[in-house]
């Protein structure tokens, strides 16, 4: 009988459940011996499914209890980080007999860090993609073993290009994992001339500053926003969030957070440079909804002249 391949997989959510997935399917040759989450899993329905499976998973949520794991490890090939986000301890890399790899969302090593798909958004990248590398002692730093390149169309947005990423990865992740286990991998050295970081996000920089941001700069937050923090205002005591803007050139320059319409076409307001037309937006955690709706039912919610902070 052929040996299965052991597997630990670091990293359990939204865009690392479809990789996992796909290793699962090839359970004829892989075999997931642990999966290592930081935080309680979300999705109930997938933890059953792996549960039905026998795979164990264990909750470290401290560099101290992610180190306790080495003594469960000794017997693992390979060790594969997917969205995970703590920094993996060398002691626990070196007794894993093909160490770890890492599936990063961007081309390293550009976009290093906790938020690449954030930032590549945020940052109005024409091109993004997907890296896989060998872990060393530093952050995304290792050798790169598999990349390729993914096109930013004018229409993505967080979620969409989430999928292509994850597309393109799983469709070669097992062939990754074989190369590793067969000693085929031809490792290529990162060039640092093209490094950058994306830091991570907070609740906060979904926060529209009116007197700071730019008409363009709030249209890449949408996009880049568009699961989590959401791009957002304060106003009469609610939090408006924004789903879809047209930018006004054809307009002067104006009071940041100046309200200059508010009618069934739309809620325009001045930004750091264009006024920008509201056309989706939405309450609190109500439905999404058109401004022409909105007015139909609350036409002095917005007061033309008036400032928004």
């Amino acid at each position: 009988m052929k040996k299965k391949i052991n597997i630990i997989i670091l990293g359990i959510n939204d865009f690392s459940i479809p990789f996992i997935k796909k290793i699962l399917k090839k359970n004829n040759s892989f075999n997931i011996k642990y999966i290592i989450s930081k935080n309680n899993i979300k999705n109930k329905f997938f933890i059953k499914k792996i549960l039905k499976k026998k795979i164990n998973i264990i909750y470290t949520k401290n560099k101290k209890e992610l180190k306790n794991i080495k003594y469960k490890i000794k017997n693992i090939d390979l060790g594969i980080i997917i969205s995970y986000s703590m920094i993996i301890p060398y002691s626990i890399i070196k007794i894993v007999k093909f160490g770890f790899i890492n599936i990063h969302a961007s081309l390293l090593p550009k976009w290093k860090g906790p938020a690449p798909i954030y930032w590549s958004l945020l940052s109005n990248d024409k091109k993004t993609g997907i890296t896989i590398i060998k872990i060393n002692k530093n952050i995304d730093e290792g050798d790169i073993i598999y990349q390729k390149k993914i096109l930013i169309k004018k229409k993505d947005n967080y979620i969409t290009l989430t999928k292509k990423i994850q597309k393109i990865g799983c469709n070669i992740i097992n062939k990754v994992i074989k190369k590793i286990y067969k000693n085929k991998i031809l490792y290529i050295k990162q060039n640092k001339k093209y490094e950058s970081y994306a830091k991570k996000i907070l609740k906060k920089n979904g926060l529209i500053i009116w007197k700071e941001n730019k008409a363009k700069e709030i249209k890449r937050k949408i996009k880049a926003f568009y699961k989590w923090p959401k791009t957002f205002f304060y106003h009469s005591k609610n939090i408006f969030f924004i789903w879809s803007i047209i930018i006004n050139k054809n307009y002067k320059k104006n009071t940041p957070g100046k309200i200059l319409k508010y009618n069934r076409n739309g809620l325009i307001i001045c930004t750091k440079d264009y006024p920008i037309t509201i056309t989706i937006i939405q309450i609190n955690n109500r439905k999404k909804i058109k401004i022409s709706e909105l007015f139909s039912y609350q036409p002095k919610l917005f007061i033309t002249g008036n400032i928004l902070k």
